[in-house]
């Protein structure tokens, strides 16, 4: 190994730690505004704000997938379905490569030294594993809600077949990290974390999981969008998928005891209310000390690790009141526990990159101060400052994903449900066999989505609320997205 090129390498790094476009990059830092303007119900703002991060040249050149994911997610906000989706398509281009490169040859994939050299920043983000496949279930959602079904089905597919393949990878990946373990002498034992807190990685929430990526409202999905298209033989499987994620679910176990004997009147609706609430946990940067053995002995040597934060949890209503009926809410999908399980899973890992990095690193500061005392310095400081965990992720992901569904009257319905401060009422229209209302919990503001017309309206809801939004009629064409205060 060259160890001298080694040392150009993270003397360089100290270099660009004051630019921005380069690893040291605090994607967690640059992310807090535009969630906090969400919150707010300023999506255009957030937009912007977005644009103005991912300017040319000060980032890179060319948009990366978090750039598309997060665009999705707002554009999907200020109502704009096919410009999110297109967006969605550009970041799953990302994920597809992946794969690709994944079913070519997981070796090179995995074989990523970058990380071992810098940071785990020095590899190219494809998203985390739950990303990928909630990408996948997006764009399900999208094309359903846009009445391209064909769309719909083959993406259904692949977020199995996406589920299969991160499972298979992950396995490859930590038997090729012992390997390069080994040949770098590198030992390591999580026992060595105990300034770590492991006990947030090991609540019985994140143990109950079966592992990190495979997303319980993606499977019920299907299974209901198969069940009200007709075709009950394929709904039964994503049914009971959903519930090998969630053995106790009630809403899975009617979904799959009903399949195919739910059939609406002539002026019914089998409604899905999909109901998302606050974001997706932030990533930080923790630094733990760890003993590296060197060649005079063992050496304490500070190395960072990721470390998941719950900043902007969200407030899920207990039921949904429409048409005379409470339809109870149940929470399917949790981001946040998943989050925690799949860093659970990948922390052996991720310890076993960290101490291969630690340990050339510190043969490069041998060797650096064997060239000389400056150059040992330089390499030193180079060293410290560029030891940073991965801080990247879909910040704009609700943190939770519920569901409530029921047989409704077609036609214009007043929807109420609480929130966090307050109670909202909302008229949205229902139509056709089936008809899925998205709903998004932020703080005090309520995205309602009409499907219908692919529009989306914003209101604001203040703590203790007692006079609603005075309801308006539902247009035929789609309207601008406005912002109502409640009186």
């Amino acid at each position: 190994m060259n160890y001298k090129g080694l040392s150009k390498i993270l003397l360089l790094t100290s270099i660009l730690t004051g630019c921005a476009g380069n690893p040291m990059r605090q994607y967690d830092g640059e992310l807090k505004e535009t969630v906090a303007l969400v919150k707010n119900g300023s999506v255009k703002q957030a937009l912007q704000q977005l644009e103005k991060n991912n300017e040319p040249g000060v980032i890179s050149k060319d948009k990366d997938i978090l750039y598309y994911l997060e665009k999705g997610e707002l554009l999907t906000l200020d109502s704009d379905y096919p410009s999110a989706r297109d967006s969605w398509l550009k970041a799953d281009e990302f994920v597809r490569e992946w794969e690709d490169s994944v079913n070519a040859d997981a070796s090179k994939v995995i074989g990523n030294v970058g990380s071992f050299l810098v940071n785990d920043k020095t590899r190219r983000y494809d998203g985390q594993d739950y990303e990928k496949v909630m990408l996948s279930t997006n764009l399900t959602l999208s094309h359903v809600m846009q009445g391209n079904y064909d769309l719909a089905r083959i993406e259904m597919k692949k977020t199995y077949e996406r589920e299969k393949l991160i499972e298979s990878f992950r396995e490859k990946e930590y038997d090729k990290l012992q390997e390069d373990a080994k040949a770098q002498k590198a030992t390591v034992d999580l026992k060595q974390m105990k300034e770590y807190p492991m006990a947030e990685l090991d609540t019985p929430e994140v143990n109950s999981l079966k592992n990190g990526f495979q997303n319980t409202f993606a499977h019920y999905l299907a299974g209901y969008f198969f069940e009200v298209t007709g075709e009950s033989s394929l709904a039964e499987p994503g049914y009971r998928n959903a519930l090998k994620l969630a053995p106790n679910s009630r809403i899975i176990q009617a979904g799959l005891k009903d399949v195919g004997r739910r059939r609406p009147g002539p002026k019914e609706s089998d409604v899905l209310f999909v109901i998302e609430s606050g974001f997706a946990p932030s990533w930080k940067s923790v630094t733990i000390p760890i003993p590296i053995p060197r060649s005079s002995g063992f050496m304490i040597t500070p190395l960072s690790f990721p470390l998941i934060k719950s900043e902007n949890k969200g407030f899920v209503p207990p039921s949904v009141s429409v048409a005379g009926k409470q339809l109870q809410v149940e929470t399917l999908t949790n981001l946040d526990t998943m989050a925690r399980r799949m860093l659970k899973d990948q922390m052996p890992g991720i310890l076993l990159r960290t101490v291969i990095r630690a340990v050339v690193k510190s043969t490069v500061q041998d060797q650096a101060y064997k060239a000389g005392a400056v150059a040992g310095m330089l390499t030193n400081v180079a060293t410290v400052v560029s030891e940073q965990a991965d801080d990247r992720s879909w910040r704009t992901l609700p943190e939770q994903i519920s569901v409530a569904r029921g047989t409704l009257p077609q036609g214009t319905q007043m929807i109420e449900f609480k929130t966090g401060t307050g109670t909202h009422r909302k008229e949205v229209n229902i139509g056709n066999r089936f008809s899925i209302i998205p709903i998004r919990i932020t703080d005090g503001m309520v995205y309602v989505g009409q499907p219908s017309t692919l529009g989306t309206e914003l209101s604001e809801v203040k703590a203790n609320t007692e006079n609603p939004i005075k309801p308006q009629r539902t247009k035929k064409q789609p309207a601008k997205k406005s912002i109502k205060k409640t009186e």
